[in-house]
């Protein structure tokens, strides 16, 4: 099973690469340059995305990009020598040829060191791309773009209904990167009711468990979705399936907007030390419909991030206000 997990994830790389590559090493910048006009008079007035826009980039105010920015071309080549964030470099790199290719920006993964999602919990001294940053109103110069994409935005097709699911709580998964999940499966791995376990690192330890795809995953009515170094990564897919989602209240966000997410509307709420989680679970199983209007709201959160050329325009957008708010538009 570990095996399928494995060839599925690189499965979806491999395509990911071999279609963004070329475009990355290849594709004339000169042409995209040209297509800009034409994509951001496609009902940019629209207030839904205006509205995500004001979201992603919250920064009102003019600023300087700081010395340590870097133009198309310094980032190309940044790439080539250090980093390791290829996904967050190619999706970042489509949409800034976009614009003047000397444009500069400030990009938390253009640093000559490698840097992990832990420097995204910080905040920025000034105005930076981020894949996530924490959610609070100190958060302004962490401007949202959707980097990752290949790992993140895997969403599925959920087939089987929910009165059909098992009427327990699954989680599996990596406990190494964040101890809010060592604790939860080591104290409540007995809970008849939920069946969690950890699958890396590899332990001599009674709640270690084998891994479970996603397929069996869906087997379970409810899901418990966990942030590992910044956001949870499994909440995408769950969130896109018939299972009610089960999580604390999220820290991080990331272009999936989890500070938007609300307790029973989206997802259900349980306390940071878990302790409620049995009880909530218990509750909601016996509340049929509740969950199901539940399962309907985080379906339809998820949908507007299936749109690719709006997903697209939105992004373009963001990086129009900033070389706008930086003097460098037009």
């Amino acid at each position: 099973m570990q095996n399928l997990k494995s060839s599925n994830a690189n499965r979806r790389k491999l395509l990911y690469y071999l279609y963004h590559t070329p475009i990355v090493y290849f594709f004339p910048s000169i042409i995209s340059r040209l297509r800009l006009k034409n994509i951001l008079n496609n009902s940019f007035q629209e207030e839904n995305i205006q509205s995500r826009v004001r979201y992603y980039f919250k920064k009102t105010s003019s600023f300087r990009v700081s010395n340590k920015g870097k133009n198309l071309s310094e980032l190309f080549c940044n790439q080539f020598f250090k980093n390791k964030q290829n996904s967050h470099f190619i999706d970042f790199y489509i949409l800034l040829q976009f614009f003047n290719k000397k444009n500069k920006v400030d990009f938390i993964y253009s640093k000559k060191d490698y840097v992990d999602s832990s420097i995204a919990k910080e905040h920025p001294p000034y105005p930076t791309f981020v894949k996530s940053r924490p959610i609070d109103s100190y958060n302004k110069n962490s401007i949202l773009l959707k980097l990752n994409q290949v790992k993140l935005f895997h969403f599925i097709n959920d087939t089987k209904k929910f009165e059909n699911k098992k009427n327990q709580a699954v989680w599996r998964g990596d406990v190494g990167n964040n101890s809010f999940r060592k604790y939860f499966v080591k104290n409540f791995y007995r809970t008849p009711l939920f069946d969690i376990g950890q699958t890396d690192p590899k332990q001599d330890v009674p709640w270690m468990k084998n891994f479970m795809s996603i397929k069996d995953q869906l087997e379970y009515k409810f899901i418990f979705c966990l942030e590992g170094k910044c956001i949870s990564t499994n909440l995408h897919w769950a969130m896109s399936s018939n299972s009610v989602c089960v999580m604390p209240k999220p820290k991080y966000e990331s272009w999936f907007m989890e500070g938007k997410l609300e307790d029973g509307v989206h997802y259900i709420k349980v306390k940071d030390d878990f302790s409620d989680a049995e009880k909530k679970i218990e509750f909601y199983k016996n509340k049929h419909d509740k969950c199901l209007e539940i399962i309907d709201n985080a379906n339809k959160f998820v949908k507007q991030f299936k749109n690719v050329k709006q997903e697209r325009l939105i992004q373009l957008l963001i990086l129009k206000q900033y070389f706008k708010s930086t003097g460098q538009y037009g």
